[in-house]
């Protein structure tokens, strides 16, 4: 069976995890039953989503040993695995973001930030908010701005903290370990120069980053900031970061991954077995009219009160409709048959 399951896997090294290939005997970490179905499931999502792309990796939350790691890509006609994984940007670093901001003491979750009608200049650059068409979001909270996945909110509160410094918040996110276990974090994460480099890259934009390393993030929320390396060998279990940020901060985000899939716009990853906490993210990762390309995610962990495993789901789509509600559903899925596996 096990070798069955790891047919496709060749002798490769991702991000200093080495996978081995099925000729060989070792003692994994994955779980084939869980493999094969999160292979199933993510089959089953491909066609009816368009993807171009389709990524799932689960991995248990205390030691960071990969359970299941799944990558779909589409070849002509045909949907074949890959080894490879995506470095682009993401949807998903407003919840890095905001850590680093409420890290710097300067703002709490209920001040108020304006984000006029969801559009705003920034020297001839707009930055627009999803709905920005709609009137946008006004004066909200900095919580409301994380819930309602604002853009604006997001910048104006990062700026809150940190000003034009730039440089300071690149170094409080790259301490926090965002980027990690890669080894070459300037060459995915440039540091940003000014207003427009920064209001992008807060945002998730101006970076090249792996479903893996965005995982290994948010799996440290889940340990309450202990951060883990994610490996395939049973016996290993690697502290990276002993505490990423302080506790009280960490429960903050905590409870507004909760939330966000409560009653936010993650609720397609909400689920009536199982406590799921968690982010979606959409980014366009090529902006060509009618042919934008979208990536779009979901990253957590569940049981929220008491987290086991988490999880990222990561696929990339031509045109509308596209929404990281998208990849929650998928990972719902998953969770779901895991649930009922334990």
């Amino acid at each position: 069976m096990k070798n069955r399951v790891i047919r496709d896997i060749i002798l490769v090294t991702l991000l200093g995890i080495t996978y081995i290939s099925s000729g060989q005997n070792f003692n994994s970490t994955l779980e084939p039953n869980l493999q094969n179905s999160t292979i199933q499931i993510l089959q089953s999502n491909f066609k009816r989503l368009n993807a171009s792309c389709l990524q799932a990796i689960i991995i248990d939350c205390k030691s960071g040993k990969i359970k299941a790691i799944v990558n779909l890509v589409k070849d002509k006609f045909e949907i074949k695995s890959t080894t490879s994984q995506l470095s682009q940007p993401t949807g998903l670093m407003r919840t890095v973001s905001l850590l680093a901001a409420l890290e710097q003491s300067k703002i709490k979750p209920n001040d108020s930030i304006d984000t006029k009608s969801g559009i705003v200049d920034i020297n001839g650059y707009s930055l627009e908010d999803y709905n920005w068409r709609r009137g946008g979001n006004g004066k909200i909270s900095v919580q409301q701005g994380f819930l309602l996945s604002s853009n604006i909110a997001t910048y104006l509160t990062v700026k809150q903290a940190f000003g034009k410094a730039y440089d300071r918040f690149y170094k409080t996110i790259i301490n926090m370990g965002y980027g990690l276990p890669q080894d070459s974090i300037k060459e995915i994460l440039p540091i940003p120069n000014d207003d427009i480099s920064f209001a992008k890259f807060v945002n998730g934009k101006n970076q090249q980053i792996t479903p893996l390393q965005i995982l290994t993030f948010y799996n440290a929320i889940a340990n309450n900031g202990k951060m883990v390396k994610p490996t395939f060998h049973k016996r290993d279990t690697t502290i990276i970061k002993e505490q990423l940020a302080s506790k009280e901060n960490i429960a903050i985000i905590q409870q507004l991954l909760v939330q966000k899939v409560k009653d936010g716009l993650a609720h397609q990853a909400h689920s009536n077995k199982v406590s799921i906490a968690g982010k979606q993210g959409a980014v366009a990762v090529k902006d060509d009219r009618d042919n934008t390309v979208y990536c779009l995610q979901f990253c957590g962990y569940y049981p929220s009160d008491n987290p086991q495993y988490s999880i990222i789901v990561s696929l990339n789509k031509k045109g509308l409709p596209a929404s990281g509600g998208m990849a929650g559903e998928i990972a719902k899925q998953i969770v779901e048959f895991l649930s009922i596996t334990k």
